[in-house]
């Protein structure tokens, strides 16, 4: 669950609750964008990820093993999203957004899927 408190228009809490009931995770990053700019652009054979918003509102292109297409709008307090394994993920920010990722496995480099054409075929 997902939950933002506002206290005032200064600040607010961002608050993740009942974890346990989605995902298991053994990791969390952050993509912290200076500018625009898309990251991703890579799948995972085995690991799951939710991605979810600390600021501001952009979109995550996911590209199915069965090739169906999907574009995803993640704001603050109001989604996790959950990526399955064998999901092509292009996570587009503006500047200044911060999305959240937790993932329920640990870094693992063979793990990744970073090029395109290995991942159609």
């Amino acid at each position: 669950m997902l939950k933002i408190i506002k206290k005032n228009f200064k600040a607010y809490i961002l608050i993740l609750d009942k974890l346990d009931k989605k995902i298991k995770f053994k990791r969390i990053f952050f993509l912290v964008a200076n500018k625009k700019v898309q990251r991703g652009n890579h799948a995972h054979k085995k690991c799951i990820q939710a991605f979810f918003s600390i600021k501001g509102s952009f979109y995550i292109n996911c590209i199915y093993s069965n090739g169906r297409k999907k574009k995803i709008l993640i704001k603050p307090g109001k989604n996790l999203e959950m990526i399955k394994p064998l999901t092509w993920v292009q996570v587009n920010l503006n500047k200044n957004d911060i999305c959240g990722v937790l993932c329920n496995r640990h870094y693992e480099e063979k793990d990744y899927i970073r090029d395109y054409k290995d991942f159609i075929s």
